[in-house]
C-alpha cells in the first residue's frame, strides 16, 4: 500500500487548484464517509471510504472502491481515518474539506491533526491555507511573498525563524495574535521551534 495519501472529510468543499490537483496525482484517495460528492464532480473514484457509513449511500459507491466500517461514536470519522492511516502504515497524509463550515468543527480538526502529527507527517489544506505542524523545523521553498501565521499552545515555545518580515530568534510568542500575518520574503525560510507549532501558509 502507498505510504501517502489524500483524505478528504466532510466540511466546506476545497475549491483551490492546489486541492484538486492533490485529488486528482495522489495514487491513494481515503474518503471520510459523507464527503463521496466531491470525488464524484471531479470524476475521480475514491480508493477507501471510511467511516460509520450514517450518511453515505451504499448503492452510490463504485465497486472498485474499499469500505471501511467504523462505528465507535466515541471518534470523529476524522479520527477513524487517521487510525486506519497509523495501522496500514501510511505515513504522508494531506487533509482536505476538514474546515469551513462549523466554527468547533474547525478547531477541533485543527488540533486533532496536532494530536495525530506524532505519528503521522500531516498538511491540512484548506480554501486558503496549507497548515503544517512543525517538529522542530520545517523548511520552506519557492513560497515567496506569501502571507505566514504560526500559532503555539506551549505558552514558552521557543522559536526561531529566518526568511520572514518579521523573524524570531530563539524567542516566544507572546501571545496567539503575535505570530499571525507575518510575510515569507525569501526563496528559502526555515522555522525551528522547541515545541509543536502550527504553521499556515496562504495558497496563492
Amino acid at each position: 500500500m502507498s505510504t501517502s495519501a489524500v483524505l478528504v472529510a466532510n466540511g466546506e468543499k476545497p475549491v483551490s487548484n492546489y486541492a484538486k490537483q492533490l485529488i486528482e496525482q495522489n495514487n491513494l484517495r481515503i474518503c471520510v464517509d459523507s464527503n463521496l460528492s466531491f470525488f464524484k464532480e471531479l470524476d475521480v473514484e475514491p480508493d477507501i471510504i471510511i467511516g460509520d457509513l450514517d450518511t453515505i449511500e451504499i448503492n452510490k459507491v463504485s465497486p472498485k472502491s474499499t469500505i471501511v466500517n467504523e462505528d465507535d461514536q466515541n471518534k470523529t470519522d476524522l479520527e477513524k481515518s487517521l487510525d486506519y492511516c497509523i495501522a496500514k502504515n501510511i505515513k504522508n497524509i494531506f487533509i482536505i474539506g476538514a474546515t469551513g463550515e462549523r466554527d468547533d468543527h474547525n478547531l477541533a480538526n485543527i488540533l486533532i491533526a496536532q494530536q495525530y502529527s506524532d505519528a503521522l507527517n500531516i498538511e491540512m489544506v484548506t480554501n486558503f491555507f496549507q497548515i503544517f505542524f512543525v517538529k522542530e523545523s520545517k523548511e520552506i521553498l519557492e513560497k515567496k511573498n506569501r502571507n505566514l501565521s504560526m500559532i503555539s499552545s506551549i505558552d514558552d515555545n521557543r522559536i526561531t525563524t529566518s526568511g520572514l518580515e518579521y523573524n524570531l530568534s530563539d524567542q516566544k510568542l507572546n501571545s496567539f495574535s503575535h505570530g499571525i500575518s507575518n510575510r515569507i520574503i525569501s526563496d528559502k525560510c526555515l522555522i525551528k521551534a522547541k515545541e509543536k507549532l502550527i504553521l499556515f501558509i496562504e495558497i496563492e
